[in-house]
């Protein structure tokens, strides 16, 4: 087998407009073997096969999506598909739906997905995760992911164009391709399928004209689909943690649909009509699975500061925010930020997740040399400004519709560089708010984080 590369990539900005029904058409059979094409390991670019995906990652299964249902998404060229689920966290409540997490913030070293494909023998595909993703929330935007993977010369279809089916695992073990998944998607279990989900992408890059390639559905929470030499649980059987019972699962928070991007179908956000029609469609999601352990919220960050609770400097109007979050906004709550990655020079995957803002608003990333106020800040705007001196500020960003944004590289997001290694750097969200903010004057601002930069 030819060797996979991988390497990563950045995000691209697309529009979503429609909303249909994904026809029984679309749910293109599986009429070939689904073969495992094995492990690659991305440290060393090799090829093991016969052994379990959990044997050479984890220690966790924290997302499994795997009861396969005998269709694939027979999509157009280059179209970009994204799907979600949910990864529980220790907030979560135990029930017939559900389990309570280990953890509420894991770290992904490995990951295993399914496909079709038509191209001969090889072709190449990307994969994205987002940490944070509302289903098909028509924001217009391809979601900010906290990865993404180039995979060249991945196995497709047979030489002469006819179909491939596989299944493919990426160990991420030992390199910097590693990242971090929030559970229930910032930690906290709030019972609402856009606050608590994640996301992930897929693309094949290149394709035969016509080749209807497009990734395998799983999850069947009713069993419809029997599929041989397969048991499969209900809905929550599928986040599989150590002494859980084995097997493939229905992944916890997936939904009858996917969103649609790019390409030449028209985009937007497509249902399968789950056990609905003439004889029944799946109600059913992608194959994927996760492989991970306990993340680390932040390698040689420091502390996150100036909160609009009360704590510190009073909000302007009276608009104390709840605990750890910026001074209220229109929406009764305040902006929380968090980091997470390593602030280093030689290894930067420092990213920032805000979270309490509205949908579709704009803000940036703020960045100082000093905590204002001795880290108080001062009142300006409906919030606390607590990062100055010598600023920076990235380029703007519109939340999604659940009021979300993610930075994955400040540095990259036309703020420059760091120049104060070892020093302190400040840093700050700020975002516009102008439909009743609480003070009338339509801006607020987060939290504050100070960073330390190691070499």
């Amino acid at each position: 087998m030819r060797p996979l590369v991988l390497a990563f990539a950045s995000s691209m900005l697309l529009p979503t407009i429609a909303s249909a029904q994904l026809q029984r058409g679309s749910l293109a059979p599986i009429t070939s073997q689904v073969k495992d094409a094995g492990v690659y390991h991305m440290a060393t670019g090799t090829w093991t096969r016969g052994v379990s995906a959990a044997a050479l990652a984890g220690p966790l299964v924290i997302y499994d999506n795997t009861c396969t249902v005998g269709y694939y998404a027979g999509i157009a060229d280059g179209d970009k598909l994204l799907d979600s689920g949910r990864i529980p966290s220790t907030s979560s409540p135990a029930s017939a739906m559900s389990l309570t997490g280990l953890h509420d913030l894991y770290n992904v070293n490995g990951f295993t997905f399914g496909y079709c494909a038509f191209a001969p023998l090889t072709t190449n595909m990307d994969v994205s995760f987002i940490d944070c993703y509302a289903a098909c929330d028509g924001g217009g935007v391809f979601p900010t992911p906290v990865a993404t993977f180039n995979l060249l010369n991945a196995p497709a279809g047979t030489a002469t164009g006819g179909q491939g089916c596989w299944i493919l695992t990426i160990d991420l073990a030992n390199t910097t391709g590693t990242f971090s998944l929030g559970g229930d998607c910032t930690g906290t279990y709030d019972n609402v399928a856009s606050t608590d989900s994640f996301g992930w992408a897929w693309t094949e890059s290149i394709t035969t004209a016509g080749s209807d390639a497009g990734p395998i559905f799983a999850g069947d929470p009713s069993g419809l689909f029997p599929q041989s030499g397969q048991v499969c649980g209900g809905i929550g059987g599928g986040t599989t943690f150590v002494g859980a019972g084995p097997g493939p699962g229905t992944g916890i928070g997936i939904l009858d649909q996917m969103e649609l991007v790019d390409g030449l179908t028209i985009p937007g956000c497509y249902w399968f009509g789950g056990y609905g029609g003439a004889g029944g469609n799946p109600f059913t999601s992608f194959y994927m699975q996760l492989q991970g352990g306990a993340g680390v919220l932040c390698l040689n960050c420091g502390s996150n500061f100036c909160f609009g609770d009360g704590t510190g400097t009073a909000c302007p109007c009276g608009n104390t925010g709840g605990a750890g979050e910026g001074c209220a906004n229109s929406s009764g709550s305040g902006a929380t930020m968090t980091a997470s990655g390593n602030s280093s020079f030689s290894n930067d995957t420092l990213s920032f997740s805000v979270a309490g803002v509205n949908g579709a608003k704009p803000g940036l990333l703020l960045r100082g040399d000093n905590a204002l106020n001795g880290g108080s800040g001062f009142a300006v705007g409906d919030g606390l400004i607590c990062a100055g001196g010598a600023s920076q500020r990235s380029q703007v960003q519109v939340t999604n519709a659940a009021g979300m944004a993610t930075f994955t590289n400040w540095n990259g997001a036309g703020m420059g560089s760091v120049s104060n290694m070892g020093a302190v750097t400040n840093f700050q969200f700020w975002y516009r708010d102008p439909m009743n903010s609480p003070c009338g004057t339509g801006f607020n601002f987060s939290n504050a984080w100070a960073i330390t930069y190691t070499p």
